[in-house]
């Protein structure tokens, strides 16, 4: 039987895809930064002018785009962002086991940049620190990271003291490259946890380094999308960083989506609704870490940072929008009693 060439070219175009793909995600493979040869501590921040033309859509507004760059030799890569000391400064993580704090680019105060190693992992030190999910409790400034090559999580103490070490049994199905990707504390102490595949998720009663039985549950992302990173809204849902191979140089596209783990009981569909295609705001980028913050007027900062590869061709670039608050109208109305998607046995 003949093939038809549509399929062909479906193939084709899934086949060089992969490869960009690929690529961008194997940093050192075949396009490579430059190696810096000295430790500093400085970080320049420039404000990028070519930037998409519309600043506001779907209840989103840009208020910034800033190119990060640094000869530091821990500079780049970074995977997951919090915020800290009430948005004044942030605070990246690498999948090469780094840290970057640093003044949010229009801090009216003045605060120098900070690399750190995260070196105490206990037992865990020698092996790959891949960090590619954080989350913060602000009333304490205890903060977890989720290590994915290594499938633990581990809290640490606002000094960044390791207070406890986990390798939840639940984890090892996921595979060594695609373990825990988002990861969110919830208002009422509760976590949530996603893969890198997105088909599946836990959500914890409590603090994962704990032993606690979680309840598992499925998801539904739009468009082929798959998670990135997470992060929690005052009202318990969870703003979702999700990212899609595409077409284009890098090969990225990036979206926002929204979901609402209230009341999601074992074997439950949560469905993450796109709010914003984030290539109408932001120029393409391999878009990794989230950090949300809610002012006083009810609307919510957005902090996003991607991930470089370590790559020649691609850049840390940090983005600032704010959301009001408001979901499309069809949203809304699911929220207010459309009745749920169905569990999934």
């Amino acid at each position: 039987m003949a093939v038809p060439s549509t399929y062909l070219k479906t193939r084709k175009r899934r086949l060089i895809a992969a490869i960009l793909l690929a690529v961008a995600l194997a940093p050192g493979t075949l396009v490579r930064t430059d190696i810096p040869d000295r430790h500093v501590l400085s970080l320049g921040m420039a404000e990028l002018t070519e930037l998409p033309e519309s600043e506001r859509y779907g209840g989103f507004t840009r208020e910034g785009v800033w190119e990060l760059a640094s000869p530091n030799l821990d500079f780049g890569g970074y995977s997951a962002l919090l915020v800290l000391d009430n948005g004044e400064r942030l605070r990246a993580f690498s999948d090469r086991g780094t840290s970057l704090t640093f003044a949010r680019p229009e801090s009216p105060g003045e605060f120098e940049s900070s690399f750190a190693h995260v070196w105490n992992r206990g037992r865990l030190s020698r092996t790959v620190p891949d960090i590619e999910a954080a989350t913060r409790d602000a009333a304490t400034g205890d903060y977890w990271l989720a290590f994915e090559s290594d499938h633990a999580v581990i809290r640490y103490s606002r000094a960044s003291e390791l207070e406890a070490l986990r390798e939840p049994p639940e984890w090892r199905d996921w595979r060594v490259n695609a373990g825990a990707e988002a990861m969110a504390r919830l208002p009422d102490g509760r976590f949530i946890v996603l893969p890198e595949d997105g088909l599946t998720g836990l959500l914890y009663p409590g603090d994962p380094t704990r032993d606690a039985e979680p309840i598992r549950f499925h998801v539904a992302l739009p468009g082929g999308l798959v998670p990135t990173d997470m992060a929690a809204l005052p009202d318990g849902r969870v703003m979702v960083l999700m990212r899609r191979v595409s077409w284009g140089w890098p090969p990225f596209t990036a979206a926002l989506g929204i979901a609402d783990p209230n009341g999601l009981q074992d074997g439950d569909l949560l469905e993450v609704a796109q709010l914003l295609d984030l290539d109408r705001l932001l120029p393409p980028e391999n878009y990794e870490g989230l950090a949300v913050q809610q002012q006083a007027n009810g609307s919510h900062v957005l902090w996003i940072i991607a991930d470089d590869n370590l790559a020649s061709f691609q850049r840390t670039l940090l983005a600032k929008l704010v959301w009001d608050g408001h979901l499309p109208q069809a949203q809304e109305k699911a929220r207010e009693g459309i009745p749920r998607a169905p569990r999934i046995p």
